[in-house]
């Protein structure tokens, strides 16, 4: 009997902010004993980087998650197999990954243009997206607890966006916009200044 063969290298899944998922598949060969559990390791990418140890006892399943991780931080993982003789080889490096936090706020927005009830909305992305894509940004205005959720062109500096005619003529708004990446809702931006609109609609693009 021996070790068991190295397993292929683990994917990783589910990753938030301090926590992932780790999926593995069972050696090829077991080495002659049936394999009891798997060892993981994770480790930071970097010149000074060290492969530390995730679990000391053996686990069973083929699905691990992995806790205290810090937010967006890259780690990559490996696993190895354990039968009751010893403990096989590690495996080769799971893909890279990032740990993800809600975005920051976006810049405080500004009104462009009134035209009716229509108003023209720029704002600035925020400093860091949590480590994912901004996927969407919502737009709350002062007169309605419903915000509305818009696309922008997340590539584009200034974002901006139109809300036509869906306001009341003769109204003081103040508007605020949040960033969205695949885990969360970020804060809300600072609130406009205050922004009076008056009759008629925008029949034009802005």
């Amino acid at each position: 009997m021996s070790s068991p063969d190295t397993p292929a290298p683990p994917v990783v899944t589910e990753v938030r902010a301090t926590s992932c998922a780790v999926t593995y598949l069972p050696p090829r060969r077991d080495g002659g004993a049936p394999v009891i559990g798997y060892i993981l390791e994770r480790c930071t990418p970097g010149p000074d980087s060290k492969w530390i140890r995730v679990n000391d006892t053996p686990v069973t399943d083929l699905q691990y998650t992995i806790d205290n991780l810090t937010p967006v931080t890259e780690y990559v993982f490996r696993v190895a197999a354990v039968n009751k003789i010893q403990t096989g080889n590690f495996s080769e490096m799971s893909l890279k990954i990032t740990t993800v936090v809600k975005p920051d706020k976006p810049g405080q927005p500004e009104v462009i243009k009134v035209i009716g009830t229509s108003v023209y909305l720029q704002w600035t992305a925020p400093c860091s997206n949590g480590g994912a894509d901004i996927t969407e940004y919502i737009v709350m205005f002062s007169t309605t607890d419903k915000p509305i959720r818009v696309s922008a062109d997340t590539n584009s500096d200034p974002l901006s966006y139109t809300m036509r005619n869906q306001l009341q003529p003769y109204t003081i708004y103040t508007f605020s916009i949040a960033a969205v990446n695949r885990i969360d809702q970020g804060p809300w931006s600072d609130w406009t200044e205050s922004t009076m609109t008056f009759a008629g609609k925008d029949e034009r693009l802005l």
